[in-house]
């Protein structure tokens, strides 16, 4: 088992619907693949832009992991196959 944490940057556009299914999937995700092991900031582009700017982030929701290797997805977090896959993580196995 892997103990890197992983370190992720949400930014979402306020109350919108699909920041909110982002927010959601992204914590329920850890919560089910990397509980204990995870750090979120959420960060609202619609109350710090310039945060948004520096990052390259030019639509939200959009998910920065910072640690352990640097990945950017956009859109509602979904497919989780797809976001394990980027993390590096196996589906089958939660908490491996």
């Amino acid at each position: 088992m892997s103990a890197e944490v992983y370190r992720f940057r949400l930014f979402i556009a306020g109350n919108e619907p699909n920041s909110c299914l982002a927010e959601q999937n992204l914590r329920a995700l850890c919560l089910a693949y990397l509980p204990a092991r995870h750090h979120i900031e959420i960060i609202d582009v619609l109350q710090d832009f310039e945060a948004a700017l520096q990052a390259m982030i030019m639509v939200a929701p959009a998910l920065v992991v910072m640690a352990p290797r640097p990945v950017t997805l956009f859109g509602t977090l979904t497919d989780t196959a797809k976001i394990l896959a980027a993390l590096g993580l196996k589906e089958a196995n939660p908490h491996d």
